[in-house]
């Protein structure tokens, strides 16, 4: 994945997380927080993006590996 890539999903998420469409941040949020709290993780903002951009699965999958 590229660097403008990167880029871009990471303003997706910011888009979405801040959208002034109030049904439309909820329910986002609302499927982001059900997948973080499957992980175990805290439902904080930034693991909320962790997850968005894959870097939650990564760093979960690094943790099994050793």
């Amino acid at each position: 994945m590229s660097d403008e890539d990167f880029d871009t999903k990471r303003e997706q998420f910011n888009n979405l997380w801040d959208s002034p469409n109030r049904t439309k941040k909820l329910k986002f949020r609302q499927y982001i927080r059900e997948h973080v709290r499957q992980k175990r993780v805290p439902l904080t903002r930034e693991n909320c993006e962790k997850y968005w951009m894959g870097e939650l699965q990564k760093e979960m999958l690094d943790a099994e590996t050793f």
